[in-house]
């Protein structure tokens, strides 16, 4: 769910190209007197839970640092619909969340400082946070987010329906299609599924697959995907042991899950705090995805916290981005327990506090960031198309992925 709000991310790119010749600063200054500065904080708050987290950051900011103030600008609707208005308005927040998607375009398009001169004047150590997270924010030899947490992908699985079924959970793709077999009864289905790329990217990879080149050239028909989607098509048609939430008359995975219309679903964390809501009754596991011939693969969704190049207080906006990225700041983010924390040493803090959801933090280490370049979004479109074909109306996963391709060129 969470990832899928940064998905019309298009409208505002455009909208930015015709307005940044005009683009001043966007911080709300000094007071003008000698007292402190005031700095603007933007960001699109999942719930009022991750709200909290960063009022208590902000607030441990400041006791910190009384000579600065900290604004917090919260966005709870639209939030790059949002941002298009306010960098059009010359006043967008000094920083701000920037979600590993769209990051290509904004960096590409001069709306953000580039990090490298602060991350070297104040000792920060980029090889203390997630490989993936940090390359997802890095453009052309310069750094331009600090990842502040993440999510990758986790099978959740319904305990008391394997335990009837007397099966575990699958670490195999030969084994998910069996399992799914026998999880499968009735109403019941063994997995649900949407047809997305940011589910399906991981079998793709994991059989050899790829969504764009070195180069960065889509290459949604490679042999392998096809290979892949034609896997998981399978598991819809041919087998009978998924479906997608719609089928199932849900609106996503995970109300499928909570609502035991199947036994498994790919998720991301965000399904805990889902889950404690919706079904807090419901016994679950967690566990990494299945593989195919032990090649591991998965998705880091994650955000960063970015600087804009119109920032009247650049110094003191890099010290708010540094605390709220360090150790210190991203203990309030273990002690939420809403996403994991970027950084390697407060990962492994996360896993004292939650074992459980070791799955999660072992995936990072050979995840890949959501992102498909500049054009991502159109890349996602045309995949999730050619899925959508394959399952739907029984298309040929490789002529589908052909037609997919042909969109792009």
């Amino acid at each position: 769910m969470r990832m899928r709000r940064w998905m019309s991310w298009i409208s505002l790119v455009v909208a930015i190209s015709f307005v940044l010749a005009g683009c001043g600063g966007g911080s709300e200054g000094a007071s003008g007197d000698g007292g402190p500065v005031t700095i603007t904080l933007g960001g699109a708050f999942s719930s009022p839970a991750e709200k909290k987290i960063v009022e208590k950051q902000v607030a441990a900011f400041e006791k910190e640092n009384p000579d600065i103030k900290v604004k917090l600008h919260s966005i709870t609707d639209d939030y790059l619909r949002e941002m298009q208005t306010l960098i059009a308005a010359k006043d967008e927040p000094d920083v701000f969340y920037l979600d590993s998607m769209p990051a290509p375009q904004f960096m590409k398009m001069g709306v953000l400082e580039p990090l490298d001169e602060y991350i070297k004047k104040n000792n920060v150590d980029l090889s203390a946070y997630e490989t993936s997270l940090v390359e997802a924010f890095q453009w052309e030899g310069k750094t331009y987010g600090i990842p502040k947490d993440y999510s990758t992908l986790a099978l959740f699985y319904n305990k008391k329906m394997f335990e009837e079924a007397g099966v575990k959970p699958p670490k195999t793709w030969d084994e998910l299609r069996n399992v799914a077999k026998k999880l499968t009864k009735g109403n019941q289905k063994g997995l649900a599924l949407h047809a997305s790329l940011d589910r399906y990217q991981p079998f793709l990879v994991q059989n050899g697959g790829q969504v764009v080149d070195k180069q960065g050239n889509p290459t949604l028909n490679h042999p392998a995907n096809a290979e892949a989607l034609q896997f998981i098509t399978d598991l819809f048609i041919k087998d009978k042991v998924a479906d997608t939430p719609a089928n199932l008359g849900v609106e996503w995975n995970g109300d499928a899950f909570a609502e035991e219309k199947v036994a498994m679903v790919f998720e991301g964390a965000w399904m805990i705090p889902f889950l404690k809501e919706k079904a807090p009754d419901l016994e679950y596991g967690m566990a990494e995805l299945p593989v195919k011939e032990k090649k591991n693969s998965n998705l880091a969704f994650t955000v960063a916290y970015v600087m804009s190049k119109n920032s009247e207080h650049k110094e003191e906006a890099f010290k708010l981005l540094q605390f709220l990225t360090s150790e210190k700041g991203q203990q309030y983010v273990v002690d939420g327990g809403l996403a994991m924390p970027s950084l390697k040493s407060m990962g492994e803090k996360f896993l004292d506090k939650y074992p459980e959801r070791e799955a999660f933090v072992k995936a990072v280490e050979y995840a890949e960031p959501y992102q498909y370049g500049e054009k991502g979004n159109e890349r996602v479109d045309a995949f999730n198309k050619a899925a959508e074909s394959a399952i739907l109306k029984k298309k040929p996963a490789k002529e589908a992925l052909d037609e997919a391709q042909k969109q792009l060129k």
